[in-house]
C-alpha cells in the first residue's frame, strides 16, 4: 500500500509517496513479562517544565560537541548551537501532512488515562490531527548528531556500545552511555522530549558527523495499557518494523526512505540538518495552560537558558535560540544581557536582572585573569589561624573589601575504590559586594550549572565555583547528582559506593567559598533567632537533662537555666538520649515548607557556646561525624562543622535529630528559620 501526501505549506505542491509499514507501532507483551511503568517522570517533578527541558536538552547537545568528540578544546569549532522553535504552536502543520507522521499510535492513546482535554477532544472528533497539529522543534549544531550501528540493540563484553549514541538515545532507559568528563550520567534525560508533549511522543532526526547519514525514528513513552485484552508496554516507536519486532530507523541513504526524511525536514522546517547534529520534532507540545509553570513559554525557556547555562554562553562555547511569538532572541556572549532585560526575572536575588548583570561583568573580568592572578591553595575548610594559607587569605583582605576579584586554584584529590588516589583541582572567584543582604554563589560542573545549592547566605559577596569537566573531581561531583543534575548529594549510593572518602571530599568543595568568606569577612548573625536551646548532660548532678529554650543564656550557673521562650516559637528542640530532636511548632508547620538553620556547639563557661566552637569538638556533616536523621525534608552542610541547613519538604512530618554527643557535656542549640528570597 502506498500513501500520497501534498505540501501546501509553501506552495511548492511536490507529493511524497512512502512506505505504509512506517508507522506508531507498540509491542505485545508475553504472558511471562512483568509489568511496568515507565518512570521516568518521577525524577525530574522538582522542577518546573521549562527547566527540565533545557537543562536536559543543552546538557546533551553540549556533551555531543564537535570539537570535544575530537578532543579539541571548547569552542575551537565554534559555539555549540541550540534553537529551541514554538513557531509550529501558531502554525500548525496541515491535516492533510500530518496523517503520515500518527499513523499507528491513536488507538494506543485512545486507552491510557491522565491524556490533556484538547487530545481528549480530538479523539472523540474522531481524529488526533482534526484540525491540524501544532509542534514545536529543539534541534543542536555543531554536534556529533547519534553516531553509532543504529541496529545495535545490546551491549555486552564483546560488543560494547562504546559511542554508540543512537543506541543509548533509542534503546536504553536508565542506562547511559555518558564519559566520565560528560555532563549527564543517569540515562533519563531524554525523557523531557516525551514529557514535553501532550502525547508523550517526538520524532528525531539526526544527521551523523560519523557517515554523514540521515536517520529518522520517534519514540513514545505511554503507560502500560491494554487493547482488546492485549497487553502493551509503555514504549512505542515510529519506524519501519521487521517481521521480529525490530524498530528500524528511516535512512536517507535508502533511496526508498529519502523522499519521507526530506518532506519532514521541510514539513517541520528543520533549519540545521544540513550539518551534523540532532533535531527533535515535539507535536502537541505543553501550551495553553495561561501562566501554568508546567506549560512550555518563550520567556521561561529564556529564563532558564540563562539560569542554567550563563558560563558557557559568556565564556563563547554556547549560542541558544528561543523561536515563537514577536522576535525571535538570540543569547550570546555578546546579548546575553540585553535580553535578560525583556525578561520578568525580579528586581532582587541571584537570579535578578541585576543580579545576572553583576555575575556577567565577574565571569567577564574571570575571562581576562592572568595565571600569575589566582591563589592557590589546599582545601580551605581545614586552614587554621597561625598557618601560611590563613596568614595569605588575611592579607586578602584589603583587596577583597574593596571589591577586587579574588581567584583561587585549589587542589584537593579524589580516589575511586579500587584504584590509586588521583590530584585534581577546582576554582573559586570571590567578589564583595557591599549592596548584597545575603551572598549569591553559583556552582558551575563542566558546562551545567548545579543551582539548588546556597552556602554562602550570610556574606555580602559574589561566588562562582567552577570545576573543569576533565578533572577527575567533575566525576565524582557527578555521580554525587540526581537525575536532574540540580545539587552535589555526598550521602547518595553512587557516591559512597565508588568512592573512598567522598562526603568530607564533596563538603569541603561546596563549603569552599563560604570557608574563604569567614575568613575574609566577619559574618553576621542570623537573619531571626527563632529557637535556642541548652541540652543539659544527665550525668546525675545537672538537673536530670533538662531542656532549656532562651534567647539570651550567655554564661552558665550553678544549676540549670530556664527561661521564657518567645511567644510563638517556631521550633520544639527535645533531648534524646546521646543528643536532641526538633520539630516545628503548630504555627510553623501551618506555614508550609520553609528553611531554617540550625548549629549546635559544647556550652562554655563564659562567652558566646557558637563563636568558640571548634571542629575537634564534634561535627554534624563530613567524615567522623555524628549521626543526623531527617525526616520531612532534607538537610546540606553548613559553613562550619557545627552547622547545617534543613530544607523542611513536609511540615507535617518533619523532625530533625542529632545523637552521638558526649554524655557529660552540656549542648546549645540554636535553629534560626531563614527567610526565602
Amino acid at each position: 500500500m502506498l500513501v500520497c501526501a501534498q505540501d501546501n505549506r509553501n506552495g511548492d505542491g511536490y507529493r511524497v509517496i512512502f512506505m505504509a509499514d512506517v508507522k506508531w507501532q507498540f509491542r505485545q507483551m508475553s504472558r511471562a513479562e512483568i509489568n511496568q511503568e515507565s518512570m521516568e517522570r518521577e525524577f525530574f517533578q522538582e522542577e518546573p517544565i521549562n527547566v527540565r527541558l533545557v537543562r536536559e536538552v543543552v546538557q546533551n547537545s553540549l556533551d555531543a560537541a564537535l570539537d570535544k568528540a575530537s578532543g579539541q578544546p571548547r569552542g575551537s569549532s565554534g559555539p555549540v548551537r541550540v534553537r529551541f522553535s514554538l513557531a509550529g504552536i501558531s502554525n500548525p502543520l496541515s491535516e492533510e501532512l500530518a496523517q503520515i507522521y500518527f499513523e499507528g499510535i491513536e488507538p494506543h492513546l485512545r486507552v491510557i488515562g491522565g491524556l490533556d482535554d484538547d487530545i481528549i477532544y480530538r479523539l472523540k472528533q474522531g481524529s488526533l490531527v482534526s484540525g491540524g497539529v501544532p509542534f514545536m522543534v529543539v534541534e543542536d549544531d555543531r554536534t556529533t548528531g547519534l553516531n553509532g550501528d543504529w541496529e545495535q540493540f545490546d551491549d555486552t563484553p564483546e560488543q560494547t556500545a562504546e559511542g554508540n549514541d543512537f543506541y543509548w538515545f533509542f534503546r536504553n532507559v536508565g542506562r547511559s552511555g555518558k564519559r566520565a568528563s560528560d555532563n549527564g550520567s543517569w540515562g533519563l534525560g531524554k525523557w523531557v522530549f516525551p514529557d514535553a508533549s501532550k502525547i508523550s511522543a517526538y520524532i528525531a532526526v539526526t544527521r551523523r558527523n560519523g557517515d554523514d547519514d540521515v536517520l529518522l525514528m520517534g519514540q513514545a513513552v505511554l503507560n502500560k495499557h491494554d487493547i482488546d485484552g492485549q497487553r502493551y508496554p509503555p514504549y512505542g516507536y515510529f519506524a519501519e518494523h521487521g517481521d521480529d519486532g525490530f524498530q528500524y530507523a528511516l535512512a536517507m541513504s535508502n533511496t526508498e526512505h529519502r523522499p519521507f526524511i526530506r518532506q519532514c525536514i521541510n514539513d517541520f522546517d528543520l533549519r540545521f540538518r544540513n550539518a551534523p547534529g540532532l533535531s527533535v520534532i515535539i507535536p502537541f507540545p505543553r501550551v495553553d495552560r495561561g501562566q501554568d509553570e508546567d506549560t512550555v513559554d518563550k520567556s521561561r525557556l529564556l529564563a532558564a537558558v540563562v539560569h542554567n547555562y550563563f558560563y558557557p554562553i559568556i565564556s563563547g562555547q554556547l549560542e541558544v535560540s528561543v523561536e515563537g511569538v514577536g522576535s525571535p532572541e538570540h543569547l550570546t556572549s555578546s546579548t546575553i544581557g540585553d535580553v535578560i532585560e525583556r525578561l520578568d526575572l525580579g528586581d532582587t536575588g541571584e537570579h535578578s536582572a541585576l543580579g545576572y548583570r553583576k555575575l556577567f561583568n565577574m565571569c567577564r573580568d574571570i575571562g581576562n585573569l592572568r595565571d600569575d592572578e589566582f591563589t592557590e591553595l589546599g582545601s580551605p575548610t581545614g586552614i587554621q589561624e597561625g598557618t601560611q594559607p590563613y596568614s595569605d587569605l588575611v592579607g586578602l583582605r584589603t583587596k577583597y573589601e574593596s571589591g577586587e576579584l579574588l581567584a583561587f586554584r585549589i587542589g584537593t584529590d579524589v580516589q575511586r575504590k579500587n584504584s590509586v588516589q588521583e590530584n585534581t583541582v577546582f576554582t573559586v572567584y570571590l567578589q564583595r559586594d557591599p549592596e548584597l543582604t545575603e551572598g549569591h554563589d553559583y556552582y558551575v560542573r563542566g558546562t551545567l550549572s548545579i543551582p539548588n545549592m546556597d552556602f554562602i547566605r550570610r556574606h555580602s559577596a559574589r561566588a562562582l565555583l567552577v570545576v573543569n569537566e576533565t578533572e577527575p573531581l567533575a566525576a565524582m561531583l557527578r555521580d554525587s547528582e540526581p537525575p536532574s543534575h540540580n545539587a552535589w548529594r555526598p550521602q547518595v549510593d553512587r557516591v559512597t559506593k565508588q568512592w573512598v572518602a567522598a562526603q568530607r571530599r564533596i563538603d569541603s568543595v561546596r563549603r569552599a567559598p563560604a570557608a574563604l568568606l569567614r575568613i575574609l569577612e566577619a559574618a553576621p548573625e542570623g537573619l531571626q533567632r527563632d529557637a535556642l536551646a541548652d541540652i543539659f548532660s544527665w550525668d546525675g548532678q545537672r538537673g536530670h537533662g533538662q531542656v532549656a529554650q532562651a534567647s539570651t543564656v550567655r554564661e552558665r550557673r550553678a544549676g540549670p537555666i530556664v527561661s521564657q521562650p518567645p511567644p510563638t516559637p517556631d521550633f520544639r528542640i527535645h533531648r534524646t538520649e546521646s543528643g536532641f530532636r526538633v520539630a516545628l511548632s503548630p504555627a510553623t508547620v501551618a506555614g508550609g515548607p520553609c528553611r531554617a538553620r540550625l548549629q549546635a556547639s559544647y556550652a562554655v563557661n563564659r562567652g558566646d557556646a557558637f563563636s568558640k566552637y571548634r571542629e575537634f569538638d564534634f561535627r554534624l556533616h563530613g567524615e567522623n561525624s555524628l549521626t543526623v536523621n531527617v525526616a520531612g525534608g532534607t538537610w546540606d552542610p553548613g559553613d562550619a562543622g557545627n552547622e547545617l541547613f534543613l530544607v523542611i519538604e513536609d511540615p507535617h512530618n518533619f523532625s530533625v535529630s542529632v545523637t552521638g554527643f558526649d554524655q557529660l557535656r552540656d549542648v546549645r542549640v540554636r535553629v534560626v528559620k531563614e527567610r526565602v528570597t
